[in-house]
């Protein structure tokens, strides 16, 4: 049997219908990816906080070449400004997967997030900082709609948390 982790999942990672992708193969606003080698569902293991803040950067001409997500790779002293993952469990063949089709030029550092009920939580990240621009609305209607099915907030509190994220000159 495969070692599981818990992959922390942010930005459009969020939402289920973008993450299955990644998994099961196939087209997602116009492009197409292979899937990982193994196509089990990953399992929804709920959501929690991490001590790292969100960011956008770089330009994606996938999403109007505006930024994309990325999570700093320096721990946050301000809670206020920890950021939401989603917890799926995949096993560590899938995540290298994911990385690869994730584009490892952009996301190149894993970043481990610590333990939860005995099982590792890494995610993938990149070191952009320097490079910050504004997503496209488009982009942050698939985040909103990933947090409403990950923590079931209300409109109002989605929006407030984007919007600290969302400053100019947050770092």
């Amino acid at each position: 049997m495969s070692e599981v982790i818990y992959y922390g999942a942010y930005g459009s990672n969020l939402l289920r219908e973008r993450f299955l992708v990644y998994i099961k193969g196939g087209v997602y606003e116009g492009k197409k990816y292979e899937g990982c080698r193994d196509k089990t569902e990953p399992v929804d293991m709920g959501w929690m906080y991490v001590p790292y803040r969100l960011y956008f950067a770089k330009s994606s001409s996938r999403w109007e070449n505006k930024g994309v997500a990325f999570l700093s790779c320096e721990k946050e002293k301000n809670p206020e400004f920890y950021s939401v993952i989603r917890l799926w469990k995949i096993t560590v063949e899938q995540f290298y997967d994911i990385q690869e089709q994730e584009g490892e030029s952009w996301y190149d550092h894993i970043l481990e997030l610590g333990e939860k009920d005995g099982v590792k939580i890494k995610t993938i990240t990149g070191r952009w900082t320097n490079e910050i621009q504004s997503p496209s609305e488009k982009y942050l209607k698939v985040i909103e709609k990933g947090l409403k099915e990950t923590t079931n907030w209300d409109d109002e509190k989605i929006r407030v948390y984007l919007r600290k994220f969302l400053q100019k000159g947050i770092f």
